[in-house]
């Protein structure tokens, strides 16, 4: 699991963006290459619904949320050949809104809080409806705090994201219309929210996505039946840990695991570890959004 991506090392000391994971080209080209040789093939979400062999061993790469910036990884998707799924909050594209935890990290740095206020705020915030989350941030920051500030924090256009999705390694995947933590809702607005992202990338690139990757990683049977009912067959979350084959709709289709990489720690080692069947926990850092 992805997020933000940097071209280079130097570009999160301009603190535009929240860092997130700390992943540049280079460490996401790293990624690649210690998989491809140790055998291991890199599939999309159809590979995985048409059915994998057990006897293999696999890579889904996602990337959460819409940024612009993502769009640095095709050129190493093209010159390895595999392909990626991008989870897009689809508002976010429609309104060139700012993430929420963009915002936060931009404005703590000219008013910080302690570490133990900072990670409140973020804790509330991740129980709060999306309305809600606007709200506070327009009361704490400003009118004007959900304007994107640069090509790092801003999401795709429409326009940019038609045509990303036409590139044969791109696969687009269901992240909710506006960033919804889904377990924040009533059930109907929880479907509603995966309804109309569905819609949305259904009309602008012609076909409807079959994955899902939960905000936050937050999922309950409802959602799940939520996420059903809009035709999603695949779904992801933020527990670390492998997902064993074979796959059906009665055994995990819909709660796939996933890791985080963290680029300001050993990459090697890390894919090393994910490789296990053991995890070291403190290893394993928790999602930030």
């Amino acid at each position: 699991m992805f997020h933000v991506l940097f071209e280079d090392e130097r570009v999160p000391a301009r603190h535009l963006v929240d860092p997130q994971q700390h992943i540049t080209t280079r460490i996401f080209a790293e990624f690649i290459t210690y998989y491809q040789a140790h055998g291991y093939a890199f599939v999309a979400p159809a590979d995985v619904l048409a059915g994998l062999d057990p006897g293999g061993k696999y890579v889904l790469i996602t990337f959460d949320d819409g940024y612009y910036n993502n769009h640095l990884a095709l050129p190493i998707l093209r010159r390895y050949g595999v392909p990626a799924t991008f989870f897009i909050s689809t508002h976010h594209v429609q309104a060139n809104r700012a993430f929420w935890w963009d915002v936060v990290y931009r404005e703590r740095q000219r008013r910080p809080l302690s570490p133990a206020d900072q990670q409140a705020e973020h804790a509330l915030l991740k129980t709060l409806r999306h309305d809600e989350v606007d709200d506070y941030l327009r009361a704490h920051f400003g009118e004007a705090c959900l304007q994107p500030v640069s090509d790092l924090d801003r999401p795709f256009t429409p326009a940019e994201l038609r045509a990303f999705a036409r590139e044969p390694e791109v696969v687009l995947g269901n992240h909710t219309a506006h960033h919804a933590v889904l377990t924040n809702y009533a059930p109907p607005a929880a479907q509603q929210e995966l309804a109309e992202c569905q819609q949305y990338l259904a009309q602008l690139t012609g076909s409807a996505p079959v994955a899902v990757a939960y905000p936050n990683g937050n999922h309950s049977p409802a959602v799940l039946a939520a996420a059903a009912q809009v035709g999603l067959q695949l779904g992801t979350t933020v527990q670390a840990g492998k997902n064993y084959l074979p796959l059906t709709p009665q055994a995990g289709c819909l709660q796939l695991k996933r890791f985080l990489l963290w680029g300001n720690q050993d990459v090697q080692a890390q894919c090393a570890l994910f490789r296990t069947d053991f995890h070291l926990k403190q290893l394993l850092r928790p999602a930030r959004a």
